[in-house]
């Protein structure tokens, strides 16, 4: 078990393919300062990590939604034997309090959960994103749209079941993830969606392709658009364009 910045694990993208995955090594990854990381500037910023982790084949690459979700996929991955898993988190405070590590469940590998149920849009949220992406649902129910907010755990293997059933209900896909939105997980999820059903429009949200500078964190997650109201105002967007065009 390693325990790195995400920053500082670019500098060994060459030992992730030749010493990791071509030998299958159950080796994890605990990726420390994930995402936007306020003031320590430029240097240290996590954004990266999610669009070169996808490139690598055998690697698992999660990220949690709290604390208790970090346990649970941290119990998961030191069970896995079958190559190497990341688990992604970022610099800030757990939004729960996790329970100890012995009253915690493993998490069924490749499993993402349906956190609400909607109709009108649904959106792919990983790590960070999804407790935003909920508030976001509650403040679009006030204007009348129904959204599904699925927390998307696992982001290599995705979920294939809980997918299909989502494209199966919605035409209309918000991916939010924070991170570097080019080459990032709402871009991989394009492709997957693409050839699944190419009537189903895809958007993605992340963090803008340009070099990101110290600020507070929450500050650079407003000017991403990665906050309740940032995606409330997404999905208002992609759904008033749609609707002119149409």
């Amino acid at each position: 078990m390693v325990a790195i910045y995400s920053t500082f694990l670019q500098r060994a993208y060459d030992s992730l393919i030749h010493d990791m995955a071509i030998q299958s090594l159950p080796v994890v990854l605990c990726l420390d300062r994930a995402g936007l990381v306020g003031e320590d500037g430029e240097t240290h910023m996590g954004l990266y990590d999610i669009a070169y982790m996808l490139t690598i084949p055998n690697f698992t690459v999660t990220a949690p939604k709290n604390g208790t979700e970090l346990l649970g996929l941290l119990r998961s991955a030191v069970e896995h034997e079958r190559g190497p898993w990341s688990i992604r988190y970022p610099r800030d405070a757990s939004p729960d309090e996790p329970p100890a590590m012995k009253e915690v469940q493993r998490i069924p590998y490749g499993t993402w959960e349906v956190e609400r149920k909607g109709k009108d849009v649904a959106i792919l949220a990983m790590g960070t994103m999804v407790l935003p992406a909920v508030a976001a649902a509650n403040l679009l129910k006030q204007d009348d749209l129904n959204v599904t907010v699925v927390n998307c755990r696992f982001m290599k293997p995705y979920d294939e079941v809980v997918l299909a059933a989502i494209l199966a209900q919605h035409q209309r896909i918000l991916v939010v993830e924070e991170g570097a939105v080019a080459n990032g997980f709402g871009a991989y999820m394009a492709s997957v969606i693409a050839n699944h059903d190419g009537n189903v429009r895809v958007h993605t949200l992340g963090v803008p392709d340009r070099i990101v500078y110290a600020a507070p964190r929450a500050k650079q997650l407003k000017d991403s658009g990665l906050t309740a109201e940032g995606i409330a105002n997404k999905v208002r967007s992609l759904l008033e364009t749609e609707a002119l065009a149409g």
